[in-house]
């Protein structure tokens, strides 16, 4: 089925790129090259364009042919039954009438009907005027049935601003079509031209050679913008490039495009000028010329079908963006490894530099005397591996398998809770409560545990970490937890080293925010108890809104503080911020023990104590006790979310000041409002 589904979406590209490659190589290329005032030549011109559209009529079966298999192929896609059980009338009406592939696939084959009928029934052709308006509709109708393609492909199922997606992978097509797809015809119309009478002949394959050239180049460039956008739209990065099935045959793809894109270049760069001078001279060398540049028309036309072939492939491969990634090297590159030695940073910078000036160096070879161009090439290329091997070692670290794999569960309260349990029962007697690597059985072993709240653990990934937890690591007592907690379990364990250097990175809050946010806040969900509309939601709902008081509590202390609190809240809304109270230890009885006391901000009763394990962790602070790695829980706790989710002030009554006065605390929430945002919304995993 794999292959059936492989062959018929490589037929399908194939024959609609050439479709519309026909039209373009008569619009723009073969039409306009061809003398007016020549009537012998005209002549023999319509005999060769009757025959191009005699081809399109035949790909236009072929493309509709293709179109009824990939349809019977998304039939037994949807049903998922097999090929020959999906063949039913009710099956493959409702593809065709339910989804979204259905939609696309019935104007894609009007399109070609359409086209059909206008070749069939096309009259009054008489005129220049005429052939070519009736050219131009078929390079409309061919283009746009090309580029529907795009509406039920990977661009329709971008994250952000799917429209745009689309539109340029349409514009991809279409300029694919538009080069690979005239290159049969380039081939065909420089065979014809050497058929012609000279200096006719020779005339019109200079003429087509430069038409064609334009087009080309044109067509390039559209490729590479778009091909840029899809790439980073479906791939978002290096790891996914390399990581992933999707990324790999990216890969392949770019390869063959840049060779091709040099098999042109010699085209463009010397068989092009050399028959516009032949030309221009009325030399015997243009027919030799024309033949050299048909055969490596012929080698671009193979490149470009294997280059749809891979299209194919990936139209039916999980786009990287969405698929794990496994790394296949033993490094990766990290700027962050330059932030620990002096010294690196301006190496890296200066080794860069040096690689730039030699690309632009090998770059600018290309237009140099011929006779220098090789020395210059050289140059450059030495340059750049003296810049490469000044600045890459330094910014070289380890990786895994795993180190850019996306974690399976949300940096948020219950899995923090849960990876507590486990982190204590299996980690802590190694790395200590709070992490630092002074756990009880660290004195015993020969090399230290790792601090797990120093700042180089923030510069490890997720998918790092992840296989330290489940691997181990060699030279050292930590072991493997691969056979002994499932990979869910793991990554909670993760969750909660993570908030561990978070609670230390915190120590210094105050209830000033600090500048710059890094700590993100990590998420839970919870219920009021109301029952009201707006009941059951989560700290992330308010990402982008505004900023939130998290409020940890305990009754009777806290109650004073409540409703000094609630009498400020209405303020609080006004200025774009939120309260949530947070009961430290469970109280059955919540709103009897509240009283008549009127508290308008939402209490939390479902999820309660998840989120005040999880954010008790930010009491550690720069006092003796807070020095402790199990800080004493203090009864009251405030601590202010800014807009984008990030944590960033801290206030407990103890320390005084600060947001004694309600009214500061509200200036400060005012200050966040309105501050100009420098960091993005955080993703709901840690990475």
């Amino acid at each position: 089925m794999a292959a059936f589904a492989l062959a018929v979406r490589w037929l399908q590209f194939g024959s609609a790129t050439l479709l519309a490659g026909i039209f373009a190589f008569l619009v723009v290329v073969a039409g306009p090259a061809i003398p007016r005032d020549d009537a012998d030549v005209r002549a023999r011109f319509r005999a060769f364009d009757t025959a191009l559209v005699r081809l399109a009529l035949w790909t236009i079966g072929l493309t509709l042919a293709a179109g009824v298999l990939d349809l019977l192929r998304q039939a037994s896609v949807a049903s998922g039954l097999g090929l020959r059980a999906s063949l039913t009338p009710a099956t493959v009406l409702a593809v065709l009438g339910e989804t979204r592939y259905g939609s696309t696939w019935i104007v894609r084959q009007a399109f070609l009907v359409l086209l059909g009928l206008l070749l069939l029934f096309r009259d009054g052709e008489e005129s220049p005027a005429d052939w070519l308006a009736v050219r131009l509709e078929a390079l409309v109708l061919a283009a746009g049935s090309l580029g529907l393609v795009s509406a039920a492909g990977h661009a329709a199922s971008a994250e952000d601003r799917p429209l745009l997606a689309i539109a340029l992978d349409a514009t991809h097509l279409t300029a694919c079509g538009a080069w690979l797809g005239a290159l049969l015809p380039l081939a065909w119309g420089l065979a014809w031209t050497a058929g012609l009478p000279a200096p006719a002949g020779t005339q019109a394959a200079a003429a087509v050679t430069r038409r064609f050239s334009a087009l080309g180049l044109g067509a390039v460039a559209t490729l590479t913008v778009t091909g840029f956008y899809a790439t980073w739209e479906q791939v978002r990065g290096i790891p996914g490039l390399i990581g992933t099935a999707y990324g790999r045959w990216l890969l392949l793809k770019l390869a063959l495009f840049g060779v091709l894109l040099g098999v042109a270049a010699v085209n463009l760069c010397v068989v092009k000028p050399r028959m516009a001078a032949a030309a221009v001279g009325a030399s015997a060398a243009v027919p030799g010329l024309a033949r050299a540049l048909r055969r490596r028309v012929l080698v671009e036309a193979a490149l470009g079908a294997a280059i749809l072939a891979v299209v194919a492939v990936l139209g039916v491969t999980t786009p990287a963006r969405h698929d794990a990634v496994s790394w296949p090297l033993s490094f990766r590159f990290a700027w962050e490894a330059t932030r620990t030695l002096p010294g690196v940073q301006t190496r890296v910078a200066v080794g860069s530099q040096i690689a730039v000036l030699g690309l632009v160096t090998v770059l600018l070879a290309a237009i140099v005397n011929r006779r220098r161009r090789g020395l210059a090439a050289l140059g450059g290329a030495l340059a750049i591996v003296l810049g490469g091997a000044l600045a890459l070692p330094p910014i070289a670290v380890d990786a895994h398998p795993t180190t850019y794999a996306r974690p399976a569960v949300p940096y948020a309260a219950a899995s923090v809770v849960e990876g507590r349990r486990i982190y204590r029962a299996e980690c802590a007697v190694c790395h200590g409560l709070a992490g630092w690597g002074d756990g009880p059985a660290a004195a015993g072993l020969r090399r230290r545990p790792a601090d797990l709240t120093a700042k180089h653990t923030g510069a490890h990934t997720a998918g790092d970490l992840f296989w330290w937890v489940s691997h181990g690591i060699a030279g050292s007592a930590m072991p493997g937890f691969v056979d002994r907690l499932p990979p869910e379990a793991r990554w909670d364990v993760i969750n909660y080293v993570r908030l561990l250097g978070a609670a230390e990175a915190a120590r210094g809050f105050g209830p000033v925010a600090v500048p710059r946010p890094s700590i993100v806040a990590p998420d839970f969900a919870y219920t009021t108890g109301t029952g009201g509309a707006g009941d059951g939601r989560a700290l992330k709902d308010f990402r982008g809104q505004g900023p939130v008081l998290l409020v940890l509590f305990t009754l009777p202390d806290s109650l004073d503080r409540l409703v000094r609190l609630n009498e400020i809240y209405a303020t609080m809304r006004l200025v774009g911020g939120e309260i949530i109270a947070v009961p430290i230890r469970p109280v059955a009885d919540l709103y009897r023990r509240i009283g008549d006391r009127a508290i308008f901000f939402p209490l939390v009763v479902d999820g309660a104590t998840e989120a005040a394990e999880t954010y008790l962790e930010f009491r550690r602070d720069l006092t003796a006790p807070g020095q402790l790695p199990e800080p004493p829980v203090p009864s009251h706790l405030e601590l202010l979310v800014d807009r984008q989710g990030y944590l960033r002030a801290r206030w407990m009554p103890k320390d005084g000041g600060g947001w004694t006065d309600p009214a500061t605390l509200v200036a400060e929430v005012q200050r966040l409002g309105r501050e100009v945002t420098v960091a993005p919304l955080p993703s709901e995993h840690v990475h």
